[in-house]
């Protein structure tokens, strides 16, 4: 947990919208994602995720660290799909026990925060190093990247070495091999 994060719930606490939109920005993709665990229809899920998060504004008083306002954000989240799927009459996930169920919700929480954590990373890498990693995860090859780039592919090859140092420093949390999954 680092203070800039409780910073920006004690600022959202105060009513600042510039926090609350950065939080917005952050959390929207991640619970769009996270309710197409659930939902099929794209649409459905960002109205999903637009609802859940301006349900929390409203109640931001009510949270004083992000442990709570992420509990918040993916419990409303699955209830929301939840209730959508029932009142559409559509198939429920179906779970043999709550275990699974709880299991289940867990894992993919634990994948939409891992997301958020690396993208994150990736983000605050200089431009050019950001670039070849984006590219990268989207499959391309270092001729392809340095083509795209207008670069050697020697140039690609040193730095996306010194981008996955960056990433390893930053992501020390994490598994680095589900990093180099996300790269392949």
């Amino acid at each position: 947990m680092n203070i800039h994060t409780e910073n920006i719930i004690a600022d959202i606490r105060r009513g600042n919208k510039q926090a609350f939109k950065k939080l917005f920005d952050d959390y929207y993709p991640i619970l769009c994602v996270f309710a197409s665990h659930y939902i099929e229809d794209k649409e459905v899920c960002k109205d999903i995720a637009q609802d859940v998060l301006l349900a929390y504004w409203e109640r931001k008083e009510d949270f004083d660290n992000i442990l709570k306002v992420k509990s918040f954000l993916y419990t409303v989240t699955r209830n929301k799909c939840l209730n959508h799927l029932k009142h559409e009459q559509l198939d429920i996930p179906n779970f043999s026990g709550q275990e699974e169920f709880d299991s289940g919700f867990e894992a993919a929480i634990i994948e939409q925060e891992t997301f958020h954590m690396v993208r994150k990373a990736v983000e605050e890498l200089p431009n050019q190093m950001r670039n070849i990693i984006l590219y990268s995860m989207k499959g391309l090859k270092n001729h392809e990247i340095a083509d795209k780039l207008q670069i050697s592919e020697g140039t690609v090859h040193t730095l996306k070495k010194f981008a996955y140092r960056k990433l390893r420093e930053s992501l020390k949390g994490i598994n680095y091999t589900l990093l180099l999954f996300l790269c392949k």
